[in-house]
């Protein structure tokens, strides 16, 4: 069979010829049916041309976005948490100073309470009560040697009137 030979570099067929067993596609193909850097539709485009198209970019570069706002939106919200857990724990541990320092002391025999704050504006009460457990009112308290004190530490917040945390425990002490 006899490839078609082409009168001018210019003349463009309608239906190029199938060659016995060539792809359409094939660059070789085209040159020698004279449609080399031509497709179907006539934009230019050589068997070199490689890469995307704009919108194929705009699209990737839209879901690249999405994901790093989405990513950001994420650790910013992981940071105030993280902020939000370190004062609060500042509290709980401040609340067990505060607690520890009054169980200690020898001189706290009787009810009361106390109040103070820290340095970072966190403010704290301590009040000592008598205990008296719902089982034991039915007898007489006053014959008991001992006698059971709450001990309750409140912690607010700088700016507020609203407790943040509390602790309570009991001690047991000897009576006066």
């Amino acid at each position: 069979m006899k490839a078609r030979i082409l009168r001018s570099s210019t003349e463009v067929l309608a239906k190029p010829p199938v060659l016995p067993g060539a792809r359409t596609s094939c660059p070789h193909y085209l040159k020698i049916c004279g449609l080399e850097g031509r497709t179907h539709m006539g934009f230019a485009r050589t068997s070199t041309d490689s890469g995307f198209t704009l919108l194929e970019v705009l699209v990737a570069i839209t879901i690249l976005a999405i994901g790093i706002a989405l990513t950001v939106s994420t650790i910013s919200k992981s940071l105030v948490n993280i902020r939000i857990i370190d004062a609060r724990m500042r509290i709980v541990d401040q609340a067990n100073s505060v607690m520890e320092l009054t169980l200690l002391d020898p001189e706290i025999k009787e009810p009361g309470s106390f109040n103070g704050d820290f340095e970072d504006g966190v403010r704290w009460t301590m009040r000592i009560e008598e205990y008296i457990p719902e089982e034991m009112s039915l007898s007489d308290p006053a014959e008991m040697p001992v006698r059971l004190l709450a001990y309750t530490v409140e912690m607010f917040q700088p700016h507020s009137s609203a407790v943040e945390y509390r602790l309570r425990t009991l001690k047991l002490t000897p009576k006066p």
